[in-house]
């Protein structure tokens, strides 16, 4: 029992190990310049501008929808472009071949790119929070914190699900931009962060819940407006099982592509 003990432990740390490995590599934002400008400044000048566009718009001051929607799209620049590249940046350097090659798990491997995203989505999320409490008053000081964290956690997993789906057509293409850039101006545009679900067609509302953070958005102004964890369960509920159906569409996905990789001979062509 206690080799068995032994083994699971360091199966864990060597996962957490990697994760923060394949983090650590393929991410520029440890340099100070770089997370200034691509984590902080240009993801809060977007925040707001949409909040400012609604204000004049709509002519309030009430922002707290678009202050917690804008928020949480923050993470686009981990979960879709972080993760989304990681594939084909291996593809790029020429790597990619030894991770296929390795006897590692590979289902553990593709999981192991996501892990420390989400965690720095997360702050992504909680700097907008703040930049909306200092430049529009938007007050979170009634609000359950520990509920919202909860929100923002089950958010960032579905979106870290869709940039690891997003991340397996690396293995098909090298043109990976047009895909990822496509992938958040739907996020911009149909969670409702900006624009009112309600207000769309009934096949763009069916389009939206089959995206990640639609349901978090909605859960997180249900809480900002008083309500209790009990009336967003099925929201929760909901947003975990759609980031699993990404991961495993994304698994299955990436293996379908590696073997025609191999077949066609163009595993390492970029």
């Amino acid at each position: 029992m206690q080799l068995w003990g032994d083994v699971k432990m360091e199966s864990v740390e060597r996962f957490f190990r990697q994760s923060w490995l394949s983090f650590y590599s393929l991410t520029g934002w440890f340099n100070p310049k770089i997370y200034f400008f691509t984590k902080l400044l240009t993801p809060i000048m977007q925040l707001i501008f949409f909040c400012l566009f609604t204000k004049y718009v709509y002519h309030t001051n009430d922002l707290t929808t678009r202050v917690v929607g804008n928020s949480f799209l923050l993470c686009i620049n981990n979960c879709v472009f972080g993760i989304g590249g990681d594939l084909s940046i291996e593809r790029y350097y020429g790597t990619l071949k030894m991770i296929m090659a390795s006897p590692a798990n590979k289902f553990i491997n593709f999981c192991q790119r996501g892990f420390f995203h989400v965690i720095d989505a997360a702050s992504s999320v909680i700097i907008g929070f703040w930049a909306g409490e200092i430049f529009f008053n938007v007050s979170f000081k009634d609000v359950n914190f520990l509920v919202l964290l909860f929100i923002i956690l089950v958010a960032m997993f579905a979106a870290t699900g869709l940039g690891l789906f997003l991340g397996s057509f690396g293995l098909l293409t090298s043109d990976m931009n047009l895909l990822i850039n496509t992938a958040s101006m739907f996020l911009l545009a149909l969670t409702g962060a900006n624009f009112p679900i309600e207000k769309f067609p009934y096949a763009v509302q069916q389009i939206s819940y089959c995206l990640p953070l639609t349901r978090s958005i909605k859960a997180a102004n249900l809480i900002m407006q008083g309500n209790q964890l009990s009336s967003i369960s099925s929201l929760m509920i909901g947003e975990f099982i759609l980031g699993i159906v990404y991961i495993i569409a994304g698994y299955l996905l990436l293996n379908l592509l590696e073997n025609l990789s191999r077949k066609n001979a163009t595993l390492d062509i970029c």
